[in-house]
């Protein structure tokens, strides 16, 4: 049987003690100007009052070199976030709970389901705001935000203890209860999170990945971000992934119940290290060059740029980006990119934006291009991370079709690049360790298929899945 697992690259929740070393999202578009599949931009306007930073946003293209016949190449920028000033007092939160109460979730989901929840309650201080959302036919309002104290505290609490599971599965109602819960978070409470607990699919009321990805743009206009959690083999890992990468949010997979509450306790100390919030990283290509989004990437575009939402970001977080882009035909030598800066809000400071220089970003186009081995190492790495993800997404499809063999090909495909990778002398000792670690994510994805073809069940084929996928989002940085 095998061992109890949760999604951030097959971790056990022992594992997030000190997660910042293990976060590393990134993501990635390909080629070419057509913008159909952009998500329009969202009424949320980016503050004119800007106090430059240094040192937190870096950028390079893969190469510095294109060729004059392909002029494509990967652009990487990677985000540094500085660790949290010493005795600073962590940003108060708004959170939502939302737990999934329809009769799938009996027994001990819901047990685990009650304690996790409780335990999170009694984790927070005083001040911050919690509020409380079960939905199964309906969506019920449970507790509406409160600050917390003592009193209130205890009041939730009992709240908690009288979750029950019955009915079908309205998610649409229980999230559009929650957003409008973090909507009306004061200023003063800028670390805004809907934290959802789900183990089935939606069967009333909208129900579509998409619908839910629009759900969770909207979302972050009020300047919150979702965190899905689903629990055992049934739930959609498209609407929960959808959620998550429209809302910059995180995923997590979780084969046993009981570790809900490790998740939720380590949700909780990721919010309290916030050092920023809000963050967008806007891009402005210059004339003749094109990109476009894939769909682990949400880019809302705007004239003249495109912005990418990343939501908070952490102390001693590093986020990480990864654009492919095309220049236009035109003339051989150095040749323009675009230009790129981070912008945010300081915790603590509300309406006022920070914002990193302008990046300039430039290639040499030339007749004979050099390798790209010889180009930047960071970026080359998050290369060879995302094409390995790429694979593992495939191979999980390959497994929901019955298609273990070729799904095994991806897979040792993927493992061997990355060991590869591993295995080249590298400066950066923590770029190092993100792909030894994604290495084994892909080993133990390998692990999973191949005992699901020589045990096979229904079980076992849909867990193999779900952790390939689960180990790819956790390699997007979802």
């Amino acid at each position: 049987m095998a061992s109890p697992r949760v999604s951030r690259l097959g971790r056990t929740p022992a594992a997030l003690e000190a997660p910042m070393n293990r976060i590393v999202p990134f993501f990635a578009v390909a080629a070419t100007v057509a913008y159909a599949a952009v998500v329009p931009a969202q009424s949320r306007e980016t503050p004119t009052e800007f106090v430059p930073v240094t040192d937190w946003l870096h950028a390079a293209p893969q190469t510095p070199h294109v060729g004059a016949d392909d002029a494509s190449t990967y652009v990487g920028f990677w985000i540094d976030a500085p660790p949290p000033a010493v005795r600073t007092v962590r940003p108060p939160l708004d959170v939502a709970l939302v737990v999934d109460t329809s009769g799938s979730m009996g027994g001990a989901k819901i047990e685990s389901a009650r304690m996790a929840a409780a335990s999170f309650i009694d984790a927070l201080s005083q001040g911050d705001i919690v509020s409380l959302y079960a939905f199964s036919d309906r969506a019920r309002e449970l507790n509406a935000p409160t600050v917390v104290d003592d009193r209130s505290r205890a009041v939730l609490l009992e709240r908690v203890r009288g979750l029950y599971a019955n009915g079908g599965t309205n998610l649409w109602d229980g999230l559009t209860l929650a957003r409008r819960a973090v909507a009306s978070a004061p200023p003063t409470h800028p670390v805004r999170r809907i934290v959802l607990i789900s183990d089935g699919r939606a069967n009333v009321g909208p129900a579509s990945a998409a619908e839910f990805g629009t759900l969770a743009a909207n979302t972050t206009e009020d300047g919150a971000q979702i965190t899905a959690i689903g629990v055992g083999l049934d739930y959609d890992e498209n609407t929960l992934g959808a959620l998550a990468v429209h809302s910059a949010g995180r995923l997590y997979h979780l084969e046993q119940p009981e570790q809900m509450a490790s998740i939720l306790q380590g949700e909780l100390d990721l919010m309290a290290r916030t050092v920023a919030t809000n963050a967008v990283l806007e891009f402005e290509p210059a004339p003749g060059v094109g990109i476009e989004p894939t769909e682990e990437l949400r880019v809302d575009r705007a004239p003249g740029r495109v912005r990418i939402p990343l939501g908070s970001l952490y102390g001693s977080q590093r986020r990480e980006i990864l654009l492919r882009t095309h220049l236009s035909s035109g003339a051989l030598g150095p040749r323009s990119i675009g230009r790129a800066r981070l912008v945010f809000e300081a915790p603590g400071q509300p309406g006022r934006s920070v914002a990193t220089r302008e990046l300039p970003i430039a290639v040499d186009r030339v007749r004979a291009p050099t390798n790209a081995a010889d180009g930047d190492e960071h970026v080359r790495v998050m290369v060879t991370r995302y094409e390995a993800a790429q694979a593992q997404m495939r191979a999980s499809r390959l497994i929901d079709r019955g298609d273990y063999a070729r799904a095994d090909t991806e897979l040792r495909g993927a493992e061997e690049r990355l060991r590869a990778a591993a295995a080249a002398p590298m400066h950066d000792a923590r770029l190092q360790g993100e792909v030894q670690r994604q290495a084994q994510g892909v080993a133990e994805g390998r692990a999973a298929t191949r005992r699901a073809v020589s045990a096979p069940s229904p079980a076992a084929v849909r867990g193999a899945s779900l952790q390939n996928r689960s180990s790819a989002m956790d390699a997007y940085g979802y």
